[in-house]
């Protein structure tokens, strides 16, 4: 076990992420790990670990937290809520901690003390603009599509959820370069379990087209 060093510690980590919407949850979470018993996403990478991220978090472990890639991909399927006896909605949670991530890129690009990746907010906009995109809205991201997608055989990775998030987020250079915009096939496997009726090819595809109109041709494979 790594030894914390008190210097690099943030004890008001855990109320900026309690002072956003949703995130008034952290404070209520005492590690029991029932949310992380139930999480889906630990099936894909033992990594993604939402016990141990709200752990680090109430810890002031701020640079590991903002570092993990769980926020990013936490899904809306509830599990964890479900089963939580204090009631903590570990998806608002995880918001709350995104958010705290993106003021953070923000601020240290004002300051000049690290480079911002441009988020592009209208991307978004132009995919539903695409005829193949025009669903992009109607994805809640409980994380259907990624459970049965038969890309994941080939790498455990490959999240259609993910690349969808990203793109909500204005995360256009991550998406542009996901491999798995490029090898997506038309099994709609995805489709016909969706909840909400979602293509993913389509979505997937839209992406593709906007790529090649900005130049990205050939960076997305």
């Amino acid at each position: 076990m790594d030894v914390i060093d008190s210097k690099k510690v943030d004890q008001n980590f855990k109320f900026q992420i309690a002072k956003e919407e949703g995130g008034e949850g952290i404070l209520k979470c005492f590690a029991c790990g029932s949310c992380t018993a139930r999480c889906p996403e630990m099936d894909v990478k033992p990594e993604w670990n939402p016990r141990v991220i709200i752990r680090m978090a109430l810890l002031g472990l701020k640079d590991e937290v903002l570092s993990s890639e769980f926020f990013w991909i936490c899904s809306a399927h509830f599990r964890c809520l479900e089963k939580c006896p204090q009631q903590v909605n570990v998806k608002e949670v995880m918001n709350a901690v995104r958010n705290a991530r993106m003021f953070e890129e923000q601020a240290e690009d004002v300051t000049g003390k690290k480079a911002k990746k441009t988020l592009d907010l209208d991307f978004k906009y132009k995919l539903i603009k695409d005829e193949s995109g025009k669903d992009l809205y109607e994805c809640f991201s409980c994380g259907t599509c990624t459970a049965g997608c038969p890309e994941r055989e080939l790498d455990p990775l490959y999240s259609p959820r993910k690349v969808i998030k990203n793109a909500l987020l204005g995360m256009k250079e991550n998406v542009f370069s996901n491999k798995f915009v490029e090898i997506c096939s038309m099994h709609h496997r995805c489709f016909t379990q969706c909840p909400q009726g979602v293509e993913i090819p389509k979505l997937m595809n839209a992406i593709k087209n906007i790529a090649i109109k900005e130049g990205y041709s050939g960076k997305t494979g």
